[in-house]
């Protein structure tokens, strides 16, 4: 089997298997509650570093709290955010990450964030990056995609379950990124990245891989597990 179709034969039989839900990703519930791009991004801040249970926690504090605009937000004292979204962990990184991505996006695109989602997407990943501190490649591939942008979120799981399956032979971000974008349809590049997650968290474990249940076993050389 040619390499793509056998990377396009993985993405079916996960589809099969696994019903994406989204009370397991939050930037995916943020997304379908109201597709805002900002709230996908403060959602997606948020997510950072800790389990989606947390993150939900914390996500709901939030919008009990505070309007999740950028005008609000851009007002709004940094502590505030803090404490409300404690449960996430890392509060006080992550809300300055919060006020700072709300102030750019007032400042620079009149509180609009999907002005910024109507740039190419290197583009805009790149502004992203360069001007919110606390927002890495993973984070803006993220809300990008989820939007309809070429790119892929590359996290841990992803990166770990591309090497063992033999679609990438490194685990550096922006080689996973490229090759998982060669190999797949852009239209299919937030799907892929939310199954190969599944993947990871149910089966292809970083330790303990449960290999003889996988349901793409067949498919898999197993490289870097011993």
């Amino acid at each position: 089997m040619r390499e793509k179709e056998r990377a396009k034969e993985i993405i079916r039989r996960l589809e099969r298997v696994f019903d994406i839900d989204p009370e397991e990703f939050i930037a995916l519930k943020a997304y379908l509650e109201r597709k805002d791009p900002f709230e996908s991004l403060v959602a997606t801040i948020i997510s950072q570093n800790t389990s989606e249970r947390n993150s939900f926690k914390a996500w709901n504090n939030l919008k009990s709290k505070i309007d999740i605009d950028p005008f609000t937000i851009a007002r709004t004292d940094p502590k505030v955010i803090a404490e409300l979204i404690r449960p996430a962990g890392l509060q006080d990184q992550k809300a300055r990450a919060i006020v700072t991505a709300a102030k750019f996006i007032v400042e620079n695109f009149n509180g609009d964030m999907k002005k910024l989602l109507s740039l190419p997407v290197e583009e805009a990943r790149r502004i992203l990056v360069e001007n919110i501190p606390g927002v890495g490649w993973k984070t803006a591939d993220v809300v990008l995609s989820m939007y309809g942008k070429p790119t892929i979120g590359v996290d841990t799981h992803i990166s770990r379950v591309s090497v063992r399956l033999g679609l990438t032979k490194t685990r550096r971000y922006e080689e996973v990124r490229r090759k998982l974008m060669e190999l797949y349809d852009p239209d299919e590049y937030y799907k892929v990245h939310l199954l190969l997650i599944l993947l990871g968290r149910r089966y292809c474990r970083a330790r303990n891989p449960l290999c003889n249940q996988c349901p793409v076993k067949d498919l898999c050389p197993r490289h870097g597990i011993t």
